[in-house]
């Protein structure tokens, strides 16, 4: 029995040091992609101060259930939580439901990809990652129900984009972002729909490009908000929200979360034997308008998972 103790004591130690090192580390995500990463892992890294906390009272070890308490504080803090309202909230107004997803420019499961989406039946869809060839499927499937559509497929890379609509679009264009992969703008009625997909933030290079289009973004989107005109963005950002450069986009662009506030769930690997999973495909909108709505998709063949959200104006 002394040995099991000993050893869950030694346990603990380490467990605690890590755990401090990678919460002090992941104060520095906006400065290296190496503390990016970490900071992109705050909720496994929760699930683990859990861990600690739980060993501590088992070894009645109060000086490190005490280190449990306070990194788990900390890490909370450091969570930009989703923002879900009351059907109250809203105005009587027709929603407009949109979904984002990450389709993976090398699946072949397209049949699986247009059924989801068929079932999601939201009225503005936004594919990233789109080839051509199913940039051709969504076109023929799509054609009567969403015939209002802007196509920017890519075999090379993963940086396609496309949006199809149920409703007409005002205007559609690719936004002049010099420098950063393919993002698109249209306007549904009087609210603006920006979809975008920065690199994934592995190296130093790609992780200084990815904030530079995420800096750019927001400095497009902050004056669209004083026209006033209803905004989301929406996309695969390769950022989670426990993230200070995330904290940063949503503060600069003036954007938050549409999603539960408590829902951690991830949308890249989200495989239940897979426990790194990141939730790193988002929907952003201003305060002009709330989420009434908030599902994940299921799998279609991607790495990534589908958001689909339902969106109203919000009553004044």
């Amino acid at each position: 029995m002394n040995n099991v103790i000993k050893i869950a004591g030694s346990f603990e130690a380490v467990l605690a040091v890590v755990l401090s090192i990678a919460t002090a580390a992941s104060l520095f995500a906006r400065y290296h992609w190496i503390f990016d990463t970490v900071a992109n892992f705050r909720v496994q890294g929760l699930i683990a101060v859990m861990v600690l906390g739980g060993l501590a009272l088992l070894l009645r070890d109060w000086w490190t259930f005490a280190l449990a308490a306070a990194l788990m504080l900390a890490n909370l803090s450091m969570i930009n939580f989703g923002s879900m309202d009351h059907a109250a909230s809203a105005t009587g107004c027709r929603p407009l439901r949109i979904v984002t997803t990450n389709v993976l420019t090398s699946n072949e499961r397209h049949d699986d990809i247009i059924d989801e989406l068929r079932l999601l039946d939201a009225d503005v869809i936004v594919v990233i990652e789109l080839s051509t060839k199913l940039a051709a499927r969504l076109r023929e499937s799509f054609q009567d129900s969403h015939p209002y559509q802007t196509i920017h497929e890519q075999d090379i890379g993963n940086f396609g984009i496309g949006i199809l609509s149920r409703l007409p679009l005002r205007s559609a264009r690719a936004l002049p972002l010099a420098g950063c992969p393919l993002s698109l703008e249209v306007t549904v009625d009087d609210c603006c729909i920006i979809a975008t997909h920065p690199v994934p933030p592995v190296g130093d290079i790609h992780f200084d490009n990815r904030n530079r289009q995420l800096k750019k973004l927001a400095a497009y989107v902050r004056p669209e908000l004083g026209r006033p005109r209803r905004t989301v963005v929406v996309g695969d950002l390769n950022l989670t929200p426990w993230n200070a450069n995330f904290t940063d986009l949503l503060r600069s662009a003036g954007l938050r979360r549409a999603a539960p506030r408590w829902d951690f769930r991830p949308t890249w690997y989200a495989r239940p034997a897979f426990p790194l999973g990141l939730r790193i495909d988002h929907v952003l909108i201003s305060d002009d308008l709330v989420c009434t709505g908030f599902q994940i998709g299921s799998d279609c063949g991607s790495d990534h998972r589908s958001v689909c959200v339902t969106l109203h104006s919000r009553a004044r």
